[in-house]
């Protein structure tokens, strides 16, 4: 029997015993003998999860088996492999690198232990606990805490001399391990990386070779000049020597497709630096065609190099490095108003990109965390507003732009693209909002906001918090479940904490916070009213915890708990009116919570705090006033309170402008209620009112206040002025 033969015979086995299965009825001990022997048929197919699962059941089943089942288990576990010996030296080596000498440090860069480390990253298929380890070091070595005395040459020397032994071997696989290795010292340390790089004749003479190498070489050249690119010494170097060739590697159609995309990666992170072209040109005696220059000679518009990577997403392809290279490529390019306009208006490009994000979860490897980078950073461009400024910075701009356009005229250069792009104006970056929501970018970056990785969290925060900024689509962002994504995050993230906020002020709490969660909310909201360095996240923590703490006791006994107290009568001493009438209303708010009622009703503790209530009370702000004749109408309940109002200077003065007919009925309402408390708990205050002509203006309001409450009122207090011995004047 043939092997094909004898796997359909096999497979016809389990669909029997699978129908036996569904007919066997309840009998517990024959559905366990038949389970086995599915199981045994498995086996024989290969399969050890399915063969494990069934033998599971089986002895869940049917105890007695135990004997059968047992071995059976053990034959589907593989063998333990070896621990890599590599594994228990690196780990050596990266403790002793703590707190090491420069003596240590130069005796390990020469020894052949760092000579393994390196080949450990430049290798492909090194065992990933081998690899990471590897990267550790590097990143240890060359990042030292002090740099005082610390042998960055010779580190830098012993690399270079790693590198040019590799080259030199002239052989395909050495210099494979040459690049990959420079690729990973970039990774660990640019400035590392770039020493090696930029040494005289190094980019020159691996680029007049380039075409003459594998396919695997010249992959692992494009993303070594593609990382290169970030540095600006390189950049003069790939300007000068390797334009041409990731020219038309990324321009030809029969480019291999990963090397295409590498080669368009490089190039849209090199647009991205448009004045490094002009400073190479000036830099060099003879003439140097410039980057614009070679692609439009070699017909490869900046559209084009767009669309080719721009395709691979949307062409699903299972190649994680071709994956890789599209997403960093297209992530650079989209920093451009006109990229930024073209994906933000492909929903299936969005959509293919959601799920790309999406997938990691199911086979995360080592590029998964690149590639979600990568994906979070072409949402944050595509949903990022336009920088608001106060006019002190508009000033400082337009100065700087002057300056600018001069220098550019001076030297003949090219004038500045315009900045204030239609493409890049809010109503243009909430229409792409909420194609990206459409899309499914919500949940995407769920996969991202989950991540252990801070910037990767870092850049699931800021797009959230772009994506929350139109009020029109919060309510669909709730629905998709998006603060059980960004409560974790505001917690090492003030910007998550933001987002919440915007939420928080315009839902309903009741209905977008879930159970305790509501509480889960404070000590992030509290963070953004202790941020001096953000008046707007002072207002917006400010107006959060507002809305919360009106539905919720919890709420504010909480606040009072974490000691937020403190923090509202702070910012009531801001300069900026919106902070300070927010605090204001925190502050009546938080009156209602018996244990701030009691501190701010005993004289001993609280004098100032009423004092800056009134003062407050008297603010060329309406709301201001409302909120802090609020509290005070909250407040004058207690006997306590009415001494210390009356302690402030021009008490009555204050008192007589609350219930002035220009005043709004709000204040005019609250002063009543401070009135009627006054008169209730200090009868001798009636005089000193009448003489502030407080009486007068209360009939006025009983004749002419549209509000019955507000005029219900009014005549109630002035039933106590006529008790007191006050007659009327109509």
């Amino acid at each position: 029997m043939t092997t094909v033969e004898n796997k359909e015979n096999l497979e016809k086995q389990v669909i029997n015993f699978t129908k036996q299965l569904e007919t066997i009825g309840q009998d517990e001990k024959a559905k366990a003998t038949i389970l086995l022997n599915r199981a045994s048929v498995y086996e024989s197919l290969n399969l050890p999860e399915k063969a494990s699962q069934d033998a599971r059941f089986a002895l869940n089943l049917d105890s007695s088996l135990e004997p059968k089942v047992k071995p059976f288990l053990e034959r589907q576990s593989p063998a333990p492999k070896p621990q890599d010996p590599r594994v228990e030296s690196f780990q050596r080596h990266l403790s002793a690198l703590e707190g090491a000498d420069t003596a240590h440090i130069r005796s390990f860069v020469s020894s052949t232990d760092f000579v393994s480390v390196l080949t450990a990253c430049g290798t492909v298929d090194t065992p990933p606990r081998v690899k990471s380890l590897a990267f550790m070091i590097l990143t240890k070595l060359f990042n030292p805490s002090s740099s005082e005395k610390y042998p960055f040459t010779y580190i830098i020397e012993q690399c270079a001399a790693c590198f040019a032994h590799c080259i030199d071997q002239g052989k395909n696989d050495a210099k494979l391990l040459a690049y990959n290795t420079l690729i990973a010292i970039f990774q660990t340390s640019m400035t590392v990386g770039s020493a090696i790089l930029c040494q005289e004749g190094t980019v020159e003479e691996m680029m007049d070779v380039v075409e003459f190498e594998t396919l695997p070489v010249q992959l692992a050249v494009a993303q070594l000049l593609t990382i290169a690119s970030s540095d600006k010494s390189c950049r003069k170097q790939i300007l000068k020597y390797a334009v041409n060739w990731l020219v038309n590697m990324a321009g030809r159609s029969k480019t291999d497709p990963q090397l295409k995309a590498a080669a368009g990666t490089a190039l849209t992170k090199l647009k991205a630096q448009p004045d490094d072209d002009e400073t190479v040109k000036k830099e060099e005696e003879q003439p140097v065609e410039s980057l614009e220059e070679t692609m439009k000679r070699m017909h490869l518009t900046n559209e084009s190099l767009v669309d080719s990577l721009q395709h691979i997403i949307k062409s699903k392809s299972s190649d994680a490095s071709l994956l890789l290279n599209a997403v960093e490529g297209l992530a650079y390019a989209c920093l451009k108003p006109e990229i930024k306009d073209k994906l933000g208006k492909d929903p299936e490009f969005l959509k293919c990109l959601s799920t790309l994000a999406l997938s990691t979860t199911n086979h995360a490897d080592a590029n998964s965390n690149p590639l979600l980078f990568g994906i979070g950073t072409i949402f944050s461009n595509l949903t990022m507003y336009r920088p608001v400024m106060d006019e002190q910075q508009k000033q400082m701009k337009k100065l700087r732009d002057l300056a600018n356009a001069k220098q550019q005229q001076a030297a003949g250069g090219p004038a500045k693209e315009d900045e204030n792009d239609p493409r890049e104006n809010d109503d243009a970056v909430e229409a792409r909002i909420k194609l990206c929501i459409q899309n499914g970018a919500a949940l995407a970056l769920m996969v991202l906001s989950k991540n252990t990785s801070v910037n990767l969290r870092a850049v699931a925060a800021q797009t959230y918090f772009n994506l929350v900024t139109p009020q029109s689509v919060r309510g669909q962002l709730l629905q998709q479940g998006i603060v059980k994504a960004l409560l974790p995050l505001s917690r090492s993230d003030i910007v998550a904490s933001q987002a919440l906020a915007k939420l928080a002020i315009t839902a309903d709490p009741r209905l977008a916070f879930q159970g305790d969660m509501v509480l889960d909310l404070v000590r992030p909201f509290l963070e953004l009213c202790k941020d001096t360095t953000s008046q707007l996240r002072q207002f917006e923590g400010l107006m959060a915890l507002t809305n919360l703490a009106s539905v919720d006791d919890r709420v504010r006994l909480m606040i009072e708990d974490a000691d937020g107290m403190s923090v509202f009568e702070n910012l009531q001493l801001s300069n900026n009116d919106m902070v300070q009438r927010a605090a204001t209303e925190m502050v009546c708010n938080m009156t209602f919570c018996d244990p701030v009622f009691e501190r701010y009703s005993d004289p001993e503790r609280s004098q100032n705090r009423i004092r800056l209530l009134m003062i407050l009370s008297d603010s060329e702000d309406p709301a201001t006033r409302r909120a802090a004749s609020g509290a005070l109408a909250i407040l004058a309940n207690s006997p306590g309170t009415c001494d210390m109002i009356l302690k402030v200077d021009k008490c009555y003065e204050r008192i007589a402008r609350w219930v002035e007919p220009e005043e709004t009925v709000d204040v005019q309402h609250r002063g009543v209620e401070i009135i009627r408390c006054l008169i209730a708990h200090k009868k001798d205050v009636v005089a000193d009112l009448v003489k502030e002509h407080v009486d007068k203006k209360l009939v006025l309001l009983v004749k002419n206040c549209q509000v019955q409450v507000v005029r219900s009122a009014a005549m109630e207090v002035l039933k106590l002025f006529v008790e007191n011995g006050v007659k009327l004047q109509a």
